[in-house]
């Protein structure tokens, strides 16, 4: 049953709403010890005149209400620890990925489905610290089955679109591949689909007879393909959701924690991840932290495994859940300019509303996410420096997607990959960073100093000067994902309008990678203990099987790991470069080599706490972490 929001209800709820968030709807509330849940709908009215929101793509397309507003809804997760005193005066406001959490499961080690009333908290680190945890949607593709919605009008256009499929396998007689956007016409004659072998090759057109559009036309199917490649259909649409409304409302509740409500939280911190890390990213440069009212929305901000992207989240037939080249969704605008932290916070700055910004990258970033471009010159000769509000973390050795342990051979999404997937840890640098995130943001308390490779110390070089160890049976690849630069036609800049499609092609950016030491592994940024004292090469890229060397795919998001020899004699044998386990992990009279090897550990571990990139409490569980490896490398 839904109730109405009273002031005995939910505190932190409670007050006017604003003009922006109309009202909040309660739908469930449930006390589950320390904390509450509560799960509900919050409703906005956009006013279309407003500064704050001309930004946004086709916002004079959208429909209004008898009082001249734009009206959309999102769902809403709030988690709050109990009694509210003990709390911390901070909301940890996380831009859900695709519905669901990333936080739940990067900073607590959290399982669970995609229902927001069955998140699972796991270690329940974020509430046990007293943040409050919001959860609200804002992609308009989301269905409810697969987490928080949004809902938005739709404006009533039609024009180009494009959608790709990349044959990753075997050659296929017949394949058939979903549409983002239905044809407006099956018989369009219009309509061209093609296939090049290399993204940046010439393209084949297909003749009509050998494809057609299915279910209604929202689906292609091609009756004879070209083998390996890249497919792209073009063709008309219509009925473009307005999907930059999905970033006013999040700024408008955030803002809506801070401002309207006399018992809310003082400070927002919001926390994107991969995705939703883009989408703070896109935030920032397309001048969203400020209100309506001229009102600062977020006072922090963690982007997490962003890289140097933005995302397909304000434009006409917006496709928010494309990633770019580097995981098969080729020539998006998602890794366009600007990249560097400067120019990413030109709006703000001009607002006067920037936020403190934590960037943590993991190894991945690098190879497939463009990273260098924030902080180098597009040409990738200079370093650039970031604002004085901002830091970025180099997390050492880890994958964005975060491996599993014991560590495997990885399957997804058809495909295979060479190497067992990287298994190293972030967990512990992101706890740590978001409690300094949050005293700099409350008190002022300077936070780590950024760790991240430089050109100017030569940790940050070109694909073809990284020094990989020779390693038996493994060849170091000669390709990575590329980035260009894509021209979408003269409306898109000004009113974020694509009409080229596919983009017209320009120059490469240059875009470099982490130096690595002797063992493989990534020689600077924080060293976490699993790349401070190895047991083998954590990697943040993987190679596909078969490999896609033409379309510059290596793995998306997969990173690896190739454990050392474990003797002398094995690392003779297979002609391996790097030092065994038992050659680096000597026994001596006082302590066996598995002890010298936690006993290092233990030193990397105390390190990281000297430096607040982590707490000391999570020594253990690291050092436990450490054992279970060496014992499970020994075994197999």
């Amino acid at each position: 049953m839904r109730f109405w929001l009273r002031a005995a209800t939910f505190l932190l709820l409670t007050g006017v709403a604003g003009a922006e968030v109309a009202r909040v709807e309660i739908q469930s509330r449930r006390d589950e010890g320390s904390y509450e849940r509560v799960l509900g709908r919050v409703y906005f009215t956009i006013d279309p005149k407003a500064a704050a929101n001309q930004n946004i793509a086709d916002l004079a397309l959208a429909p209004l209400n008898a009082q001249g507003k734009i009206e959309v809804s999102s769902d809403l997760l709030l988690i709050r620890p109990k009694p509210s005193e003990k709390g911390r005066k901070t909301v940890f406001f996380e831009i859900v990925n695709r519905g669901g959490p990333q936080s739940l499961y990067l900073f607590s080690d959290a399982r669970g489905g995609r229902s927001p009333d069955t998140w699972d908290l796991g270690d329940r680190f974020l509430v046990e610290q007293g943040f409050t945890v919001a959860f609200l949607g804002w992609q308009f593709d989301v269905a409810k089955s697969q987490g928080l919605t949004f809902q938005t009008p739709v404006a009533h256009v039609q024009g180009r679109v494009r959608e790709s499929y990349i044959d990753a396998g075997p050659f296929d007689d017949r394949a058939v591949f979903g549409l983002s956007y239905c044809v407006a016409d099956p018989a369009d004659g219009s309509a061209r689909l093609t296939f090049r072998s290399r993204i940046d090759g010439p393209a084949k057109e297909l003749p009509r007879d050998q494809w057609h559009f299915a279910n209604r036309g929202c689906a292609v199917v091609r009756d004879h393909g070209s083998g390996m490649g890249l497919y792209e259909v073009a063709y008309e649409s219509k009925d473009s959701p307005i999907a930059g409304l999905g970033l006013a409302a999040i700024r408008d509740f955030a803002s809506y924690l801070k401002h309207e409500n006399p018992n809310a939280s003082k400070k927002v911190i919001g926390y994107g991840y991969s995705q939703s890390g883009r989408f703070l990213r896109q935030f920032l440069r397309d001048g969203f932290n400020i209100d309506e009212k001229g009102q600062q929305a977020f006072d922090g901000m963690m982007i997490s495994s962003a890289g140097a992207g933005g995302g397909s989240f304000n434009h006409r037939f917006a496709v928010p859940g494309n990633a770019g080249n580097s995981v098969l969704s080729p020539l998006r605008p998602v890794d366009i300019p600007p990249f560097n932290d400067a120019a990413l916070l030109e709006s703000s700055a001009r607002s006067r509303v920037i936020p403190k910004i934590f960037y943590t990258f993991t190894s991945t970033e690098y190879w497939a996410r463009a990273g260098s471009l924030t902080h180098t010159s597009d040409d990738g000769k200079t370093d650039v420096p970031l604002d004085s509000n901002s830091r970025l973390y180099f997390i050492a050795g880890t994958e964005h997607s975060g491996g599993p342990f014991p560590p495997a051979r990885r399957f997804g999404n058809g495909q295979q990959f060479r190497n067992d997937a990287n298994f190293a840890q972030q967990r512990w640098v992101d706890r740590a960073l978001l409690l300094d995130l949050d005293a700099w943001v409350h008190s002022g308390k300077e936070p780590p100093p950024s760790r991240y490779p430089t050109i100017a110390k030569g940790e940050l070089v070109d694909r073809t000067a990284v020094h990989f160890p020779k390693i038996s049976g493994f060849t170091f690849p000669d390709y990575m994902p590329q980035v260009w630069r894509m021209d979408f036609g003269p409306e898109f800049e000004s009113k974020h309008i694509i009409t080229n499609e596919p983009p017209l092609l320009g120059k490469l950016y240059d875009v470099l990678v982490p130096q690595v030491d002797s063992s493989g592994n990534d020689l600077s940024g924080v060293r976490i203990p699993e790349v401070a004292a190895p047991l083998g090469a954590h990697m943040g890229w993987n190679i596909s099987v078969p490999q896609l060397k033409d379309l510059h795919y290596l793995s998306g998001l997969v990173g690896s790991f190739i454990p050392f020899p474990k003797t002398k004699e094995d690392r003779e044998a297979t002609g391996d470069s790097r030092l065994s386990i038992e050659e680096r992990y000597k026994s001596d009279e006082r302590y066996k080599s598995r002890d010298q090897y936690l006993r290092q550990v233990r030193q990397a571990a105390n390190q990281l706490v000297r430096e607040r990139f982590m707490l000391a409490d999570d020594v253990p569980a690291a050092l436990e972490r450490a054992s279970q490896t060496w014992d499970f490398l020994q075994q197999n």
